[in-house]
């Protein structure tokens, strides 16, 4: 009976041990690679990965941070004391990584995630693969579908691309309303991310029917 109370002690004391730090007040255009220089810089180490907390694919200002062992918690906490990203002040602090749900593997998956409203693009990384392929693209028409998308893309030279790029709506949070819509693009490359966001970020959607009334932000999800 001792030995099993000690187990459970043992096994409670292991679930509190945090082996996450989150660091704030970081600014809104960092990368994870601007949050690594600074890591260097200041001489943090054990640290395994770095994800920027995203909500709807844009970033909430702040990164976690996941560590090899919990000894370099309180030590490297320190150090972050007095660090700063991009000329910001950065705060941090122990913490638990949020629980989300991934990406789903495969187009189907994707789709399948897309129609239960999955796709949130909120959480570490925005709940997807940090691999730059992917450009969340907002200000547009509400009831917008992807044939158009597909159609807006074609005419800024983007045939190619679109062939394979995939187009997910993300939902808004319950009870939220907007008057537009936002959607992330799944493309074949980091390259290609950078080629769509160059050509259609702050251009007009169908201006023709429209006139100025949606216009369009690009950015790579990273």
């Amino acid at each position: 009976m001792f030995r099993a109370s000690v187990a459970r002690r043992a096994a409670q004391d292991a679930r509190n041990v945090k082996k996450h730090i989150i660091v704030e007040n970081l600014p809104r255009t960092a990368l994870a690679a601007d949050i690594r220089r600074t890591l260097r810089r200041e001489r943090v180490v054990g640290v395994d990965d770095v994800q920027v907390d995203l909500y709807r694919f844009t970033s909430n200002r702040r990164a976690y941070l996941t560590l090899s062992h919990p000894d370099f918690l309180q030590p490297n906490i320190a150090k972050l004391e007095m660090a700063s990203v991009g000329g910001f002040l950065v705060s941090a602090y122990p913490t638990d990584i949020p629980s989300v749900n991934s990406e789903s593997r495969g187009v189907k998956g994707r789709q399948l995630a897309s129609k239960r409203g999955a796709i949130t693009g909120t959480g570490p990384s925005g709940c997807i693969p940090n691999n730059g392929r992917h450009v969340c693209i907002w200000g547009l028409p509400p009831k917008v579908s992807s044939d158009s998308i597909r159609e807006y893309l074609q005419k800024f030279g983007l045939t190619k691309l679109d062939d394979k790029t995939e187009i997910y709506q993300v939902p808004l949070p319950e009870s939220a309303f907007s008057l537009f819509s936002r959607h992330l693009l799944r493309t074949q490359s980091l390259s290609d991310s950078y080629h769509i966001v160059r050509r259609i970020h702050m251009t007009y959607f169908q201006p023709e029917v429209f006139g100025k009334k949606f216009q369009v932000h690009a950015c790579v999800v990273r």
